[in-house]
Protein backbone atom coordinates (compact mmCIF):
# COMPACT_ATOMS: atom_id res chain seq x y z
CA UNK A 1 0.00 0.00 0.00
CA UNK A 2 1.53 3.29 -0.90
CA UNK A 3 2.04 5.98 1.55
CA UNK A 4 -1.34 8.69 0.42
CA UNK A 5 -3.38 5.21 0.44
CA UNK A 6 -2.06 4.54 4.42
CA UNK A 7 -2.79 7.81 5.11
CA UNK A 8 -6.97 7.45 4.37
CA UNK A 9 -7.02 4.63 5.86
CA UNK A 10 -5.62 5.63 8.93
CA UNK A 11 -8.05 8.75 8.49
CA UNK A 12 -11.27 6.47 7.96
CA UNK A 13 -10.26 4.61 11.03
CA UNK A 14 -9.86 7.61 13.44
CA UNK A 15 -12.33 7.81 16.19
CA UNK A 16 -13.75 11.02 15.59
CA UNK A 17 -15.95 10.34 12.65
CA UNK A 18 -18.84 12.73 12.91
CA UNK A 19 -17.78 14.87 10.23
CA UNK A 20 -17.71 11.99 7.72
CA UNK A 21 -20.34 10.43 8.66
CA UNK A 22 -22.22 14.15 8.22
CA UNK A 23 -20.97 14.43 4.74
CA UNK A 24 -21.70 10.73 3.63
CA UNK A 25 -25.22 10.85 5.37
CA UNK A 26 -26.18 14.07 3.13
CA UNK A 27 -24.30 13.32 -0.09
CA UNK A 28 -23.82 10.12 -1.99
CA UNK A 29 -20.34 9.52 -1.01
CA UNK A 30 -18.18 6.39 0.70
CA UNK A 31 -16.42 7.01 3.33
CA UNK A 32 -13.31 7.00 1.53
CA UNK A 33 -14.08 9.33 -0.95
CA UNK A 34 -15.31 11.97 1.69
CA UNK A 35 -11.97 11.35 3.44
CA UNK A 36 -10.29 11.87 0.11
CA UNK A 37 -12.00 15.06 -0.36
CA UNK A 38 -11.32 16.33 3.19
CA UNK A 39 -7.53 15.50 3.23
CA UNK A 40 -7.09 17.48 -0.28
CA UNK A 41 -9.84 20.02 0.45
CA UNK A 42 -6.98 23.30 1.22
CA UNK A 43 -5.27 22.78 -2.47
CA UNK A 44 -9.01 22.99 -4.02
CA UNK A 45 -9.44 26.59 -4.82
CA UNK A 46 -9.45 28.23 -8.07
CA UNK A 47 -7.26 31.91 -7.35
CA UNK A 48 -7.88 35.04 -9.00
CA UNK A 49 -7.03 38.94 -8.24
CA UNK A 50 -9.33 41.61 -8.48
CA UNK A 51 -8.13 45.04 -7.94
CA UNK A 52 -8.97 46.76 -5.07
CA UNK A 53 -11.14 50.32 -4.85
CA UNK A 54 -9.81 53.54 -5.70
CA UNK A 55 -6.66 51.19 -7.23
CA UNK A 56 -4.86 50.51 -3.98
CA UNK A 57 -3.19 47.33 -5.07
CA UNK A 58 -4.90 44.03 -6.25
CA UNK A 59 -6.43 41.58 -3.33
CA UNK A 60 -6.54 37.59 -3.85
CA UNK A 61 -9.94 35.99 -3.97
CA UNK A 62 -9.28 32.03 -3.56
CA UNK A 63 -12.74 29.92 -4.69
CA UNK A 64 -13.08 26.88 -3.39
CA UNK A 65 -14.46 23.88 -6.20
CA UNK A 66 -18.16 22.75 -6.42
CA UNK A 67 -17.86 19.57 -4.53
CA UNK A 68 -15.70 21.80 -1.33
CA UNK A 69 -18.09 24.64 -1.77
CA UNK A 70 -20.97 22.16 -0.85
CA UNK A 71 -19.16 20.04 1.90
CA UNK A 72 -18.42 23.63 3.47
CA UNK A 73 -22.37 25.10 2.99
CA UNK A 74 -23.22 22.04 4.86
CA UNK A 75 -20.90 21.90 7.99
CA UNK A 76 -21.62 25.53 8.26
CA UNK A 77 -24.66 24.79 8.95
CA UNK A 78 -24.32 21.31 10.97
CA UNK A 79 -21.56 23.33 12.74
CA UNK A 80 -20.36 26.58 12.42
CA UNK A 81 -24.18 28.26 13.12
CA UNK A 82 -23.57 26.38 16.33
CA UNK A 83 -21.11 28.27 17.73
CA UNK A 84 -21.10 31.46 19.58
CA UNK A 85 -21.07 34.84 18.43
CA UNK A 86 -21.27 38.13 19.59
CA UNK A 87 -23.80 40.83 19.35
CA UNK A 88 -21.13 43.38 18.10
CA UNK A 89 -20.94 41.68 14.85
CA UNK A 90 -23.51 42.89 12.71
CA UNK A 91 -22.23 41.08 9.34
CA UNK A 92 -23.38 38.38 7.62
CA UNK A 93 -26.27 37.36 10.01
CA UNK A 94 -29.64 36.77 9.16
CA UNK A 95 -31.44 39.92 9.99
CA UNK A 96 -28.54 41.74 10.58
CA UNK A 97 -27.58 44.39 7.89
CA UNK A 98 -24.94 47.28 7.70
CA UNK A 99 -27.56 49.63 8.92
CA UNK A 100 -27.92 47.67 12.11
CA UNK A 101 -23.94 48.73 12.25
CA UNK A 102 -24.67 51.67 11.27
CA UNK A 103 -27.85 53.34 13.13
CA UNK A 104 -26.64 52.61 16.93
CA UNK A 105 -23.94 55.32 16.28
CA UNK A 106 -26.19 57.66 14.98
CA UNK A 107 -27.32 59.62 17.94
CA UNK A 108 -24.26 60.30 19.56
CA UNK A 109 -21.51 62.88 19.00
CA UNK A 110 -17.75 61.19 19.02
CA UNK A 111 -17.31 58.54 16.13
CA UNK A 112 -14.17 56.68 15.60
CA UNK A 113 -13.22 53.97 12.94
CA UNK A 114 -11.23 51.64 13.08
CA UNK A 115 -10.28 48.98 10.52
CA UNK A 116 -8.38 45.47 10.27
CA UNK A 117 -5.54 44.70 8.19
CA UNK A 118 -6.19 41.50 5.62
CA UNK A 119 -9.04 40.73 7.89
CA UNK A 120 -9.40 37.05 6.42
CA UNK A 121 -6.23 35.96 5.42
CA UNK A 122 -5.16 37.07 9.03
CA UNK A 123 -7.12 34.10 10.50
CA UNK A 124 -5.56 30.80 10.31
CA UNK A 125 -6.22 27.52 10.99
CA UNK A 126 -4.34 26.82 13.92
CA UNK A 127 -6.79 29.90 15.51
CA UNK A 128 -9.96 27.63 14.30
CA UNK A 129 -8.36 24.58 16.23
CA UNK A 130 -8.04 26.89 19.58
CA UNK A 131 -11.34 27.99 18.98
CA UNK A 132 -13.24 25.06 18.49
CA UNK A 133 -11.09 23.40 21.76
CA UNK A 134 -12.73 26.71 23.97
CA UNK A 135 -15.91 26.38 22.64
CA UNK A 136 -17.03 23.44 20.95
CA UNK A 137 -16.91 19.64 22.19
CA UNK A 138 -15.72 18.92 19.17
CA UNK A 139 -13.16 15.60 18.97
CA UNK A 140 -9.49 16.60 18.23
CA UNK A 141 -9.78 14.71 14.85
CA UNK A 142 -13.40 16.36 14.15
CA UNK A 143 -11.66 19.34 14.15
CA UNK A 144 -8.37 19.05 12.51
CA UNK A 145 -11.13 17.69 9.41
CA UNK A 146 -13.24 20.98 9.48
CA UNK A 147 -9.51 22.92 9.43
CA UNK A 148 -9.12 21.42 6.37
CA UNK A 149 -12.41 21.57 4.79
CA UNK A 150 -12.68 25.29 5.56
CA UNK A 151 -8.87 26.85 5.59
CA UNK A 152 -7.18 27.86 2.08
CA UNK A 153 -3.09 26.46 1.63
CA UNK A 154 -1.72 28.74 -0.55
CA UNK A 155 0.47 27.32 -3.63
CA UNK A 156 4.08 27.18 -2.12
CA UNK A 157 2.90 27.36 1.55
CA UNK A 158 2.08 25.47 4.39
CA UNK A 159 -0.43 28.26 6.51
CA UNK A 160 -3.58 27.20 6.22
CA UNK A 161 -5.13 30.87 5.88
CA UNK A 162 -9.38 32.00 5.84
CA UNK A 163 -9.89 32.19 2.15
CA UNK A 164 -11.72 35.73 0.33
CA UNK A 165 -13.96 33.66 -1.76
CA UNK A 166 -15.36 30.40 0.07
CA UNK A 167 -18.77 30.82 1.29
CA UNK A 168 -17.73 29.92 4.86
CA UNK A 169 -15.50 32.21 5.34
CA UNK A 170 -17.96 34.67 6.88
CA UNK A 171 -19.69 32.51 9.36
CA UNK A 172 -16.27 31.24 10.74
CA UNK A 173 -14.76 34.85 10.64
CA UNK A 174 -17.89 35.93 13.33
CA UNK A 175 -17.77 33.03 15.72
CA UNK A 176 -13.59 33.31 15.56
CA UNK A 177 -13.96 37.14 16.48
CA UNK A 178 -16.44 35.99 19.67
CA UNK A 179 -13.77 36.50 22.43
CA UNK A 180 -12.45 39.91 20.76
CA UNK A 181 -16.02 41.43 20.41
CA UNK A 182 -16.85 40.29 24.20
CA UNK A 183 -13.60 41.61 25.52
CA UNK A 184 -14.68 44.87 23.54
CA UNK A 185 -17.85 44.77 24.27
CA UNK A 186 -17.68 44.56 27.98
CA UNK A 187 -14.36 47.23 27.77
CA UNK A 188 -17.00 49.60 25.85
CA UNK A 189 -19.67 49.27 28.06
CA UNK A 190 -17.61 50.25 31.26
CA UNK A 191 -16.84 53.59 29.32
CA UNK A 192 -20.05 54.18 27.96
CA UNK A 193 -19.04 53.57 24.24
CA UNK A 194 -21.27 52.06 21.53
CA UNK A 195 -19.38 49.45 19.78
CA UNK A 196 -20.15 47.31 16.68
CA UNK A 197 -18.03 45.49 13.85
CA UNK A 198 -19.26 44.92 10.33
CA UNK A 199 -16.49 42.41 9.33
CA UNK A 200 -13.50 44.16 9.16
CA UNK A 201 -14.79 47.60 10.22
CA UNK A 202 -15.39 48.28 13.60
CA UNK A 203 -17.28 51.10 14.79
CA UNK A 204 -17.28 53.09 18.22
CA UNK A 205 -19.51 56.47 19.41
CA UNK A 206 -20.14 58.12 22.54
CA UNK A 207 -20.97 61.78 23.62
CA UNK A 208 -17.61 61.95 25.45
CA UNK A 209 -14.15 63.95 23.59
CA UNK A 210 -11.86 61.58 25.16
CA UNK A 211 -12.99 58.47 25.83
CA UNK A 212 -12.40 57.27 22.46
CA UNK A 213 -8.64 57.88 22.06
CA UNK A 214 -8.63 55.21 25.37
CA UNK A 215 -11.13 53.03 23.44
CA UNK A 216 -8.36 53.17 20.30
CA UNK A 217 -5.95 51.57 22.85
CA UNK A 218 -7.35 49.20 24.17
CA UNK A 219 -8.22 47.51 20.71
CA UNK A 220 -4.32 47.87 19.94
CA UNK A 221 -3.43 46.16 23.13
CA UNK A 222 -6.25 43.08 22.53
CA UNK A 223 -5.06 42.74 18.75
CA UNK A 224 -1.78 42.29 20.90
CA UNK A 225 -2.46 40.27 23.87
CA UNK A 226 -5.49 37.78 22.43
CA UNK A 227 -3.89 34.30 21.87
CA UNK A 228 -6.22 34.41 18.39
CA UNK A 229 -6.83 35.30 16.01
CA UNK A 230 -3.39 37.71 15.23
CA UNK A 231 -5.04 40.88 14.28
CA UNK A 232 -3.67 44.12 13.22
CA UNK A 233 -4.77 47.55 12.36
CA UNK A 234 -4.88 49.76 8.89
CA UNK A 235 -3.50 52.85 10.49
CA UNK A 236 -4.25 54.53 7.17
CA UNK A 237 -8.09 53.82 7.55
CA UNK A 238 -8.47 55.51 11.42
CA UNK A 239 -10.88 58.40 11.32
CA UNK A 240 -11.59 60.48 14.49
CA UNK A 241 -15.01 62.50 13.56
CA UNK A 242 -18.22 64.47 14.79
CA UNK A 243 -21.17 65.77 13.93
CA UNK A 244 -19.60 69.00 13.19
CA UNK A 245 -18.46 66.70 10.65
CA UNK A 246 -19.80 64.25 8.10
CA UNK A 247 -19.90 61.05 9.05
CA UNK A 248 -20.59 57.70 7.39
CA UNK A 249 -20.13 54.03 8.50
CA UNK A 250 -19.96 51.22 5.51
CA UNK A 251 -21.81 53.34 3.28
CA UNK A 252 -24.33 55.01 4.85
CA UNK A 253 -24.77 59.06 6.08
CA UNK A 254 -25.25 59.33 9.92
CA UNK A 255 -27.53 62.28 10.19
CA UNK A 256 -27.34 65.27 12.82
CA UNK A 257 -30.95 64.03 13.90
CA UNK A 258 -29.91 59.99 14.84
CA UNK A 259 -30.83 59.01 11.49
CA UNK A 260 -29.08 56.62 9.30
CA UNK A 261 -29.50 57.38 5.50
CA UNK A 262 -28.30 56.88 2.22
CA UNK A 263 -27.20 60.22 2.03
CA UNK A 264 -28.41 63.15 -0.66
CA UNK A 265 -25.19 62.33 -2.99
CA UNK A 266 -26.36 58.22 -3.51
CA UNK A 267 -29.98 59.26 -3.58
CA UNK A 268 -29.24 61.43 -6.25
CA UNK A 269 -26.70 59.11 -8.38
CA UNK A 270 -29.54 56.55 -7.72
CA UNK A 271 -32.65 58.92 -9.14
CA UNK A 272 -29.99 59.50 -11.98
CA UNK A 273 -30.60 55.86 -12.86
CA UNK A 274 -33.77 55.38 -12.89
CA UNK A 275 -34.70 58.24 -14.91
CA UNK A 276 -31.93 56.70 -17.48
CA UNK A 277 -33.51 52.95 -16.76
CA UNK A 278 -36.60 54.59 -18.08
CA UNK A 279 -35.53 55.12 -21.27
CA UNK A 280 -33.28 51.92 -21.45
CA UNK A 281 -29.93 53.54 -21.60
CA UNK A 282 -28.78 51.43 -18.55
CA UNK A 283 -26.16 47.97 -20.20
CA UNK A 284 -26.79 45.19 -17.98
CA UNK A 285 -23.86 45.91 -15.54
CA UNK A 286 -25.49 49.05 -14.72
CA UNK A 287 -28.31 47.45 -14.58
CA UNK A 288 -27.28 45.04 -11.45
CA UNK A 289 -26.12 47.65 -10.02
CA UNK A 290 -29.09 49.65 -9.77
CA UNK A 291 -30.62 46.40 -8.34
CA UNK A 292 -28.44 45.67 -6.16
CA UNK A 293 -28.36 48.96 -4.64
CA UNK A 294 -32.18 49.06 -4.34
CA UNK A 295 -31.80 45.52 -2.32
CA UNK A 296 -29.66 47.31 0.04
CA UNK A 297 -32.01 50.75 0.13
CA UNK A 298 -35.35 48.46 0.80
CA UNK A 299 -33.18 47.99 4.82
CA UNK A 300 -32.61 51.86 5.10
CA UNK A 301 -35.00 53.87 3.47
CA UNK A 302 -38.50 52.51 1.77
CA UNK A 303 -39.65 55.79 1.48
CA UNK A 304 -37.31 56.73 -1.39
CA UNK A 305 -37.53 53.37 -2.71
CA UNK A 306 -40.79 53.68 -3.09
CA UNK A 307 -40.16 56.98 -4.63
CA UNK A 308 -38.34 55.08 -7.56
CA UNK A 309 -40.94 52.13 -8.05
CA UNK A 310 -43.20 56.01 -8.73
CA UNK A 311 -40.39 56.89 -10.95
CA UNK A 312 -40.14 54.00 -13.20
CA UNK A 313 -43.19 52.74 -13.03
CA UNK A 314 -44.42 49.08 -11.53
CA UNK A 315 -43.26 46.79 -14.49
CA UNK A 316 -40.36 47.96 -15.00
CA UNK A 317 -39.74 48.24 -11.30
CA UNK A 318 -40.63 44.29 -11.40
CA UNK A 319 -38.60 43.38 -14.60
CA UNK A 320 -35.64 44.94 -12.53
CA UNK A 321 -36.02 43.22 -9.66
CA UNK A 322 -36.61 39.92 -10.88
CA UNK A 323 -33.88 40.12 -13.78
Amino acid sequence: MCQGQERITKFIRSNDMNVIRTIVNAYPLSLREAAVLIQTAPARYKVHQIEKRHGRGTRTIAQPTAEIKLLQKLLVREVIEKLPVNDAAKAYRSGQSIADHARPHASNRFLLKLDFKDFFPSIRGADFLKHLHKHSEIGTEDSKHLVKLFFWRPRGTRSLVLSIGAPSSPAISNTIMFDFDSALSDFCTREHVVYTRYADDLAFSTNGPEVLHRVHEHVINLCRTLKYPRLTLNDAKTVYTSKKHHRSLTGLVLSNDGKASLGREKKRQLRAMVHRLKYDLLNQEERAKLKGWIAFALSIDEEFVRSLKRIMGDQTFESLMRG
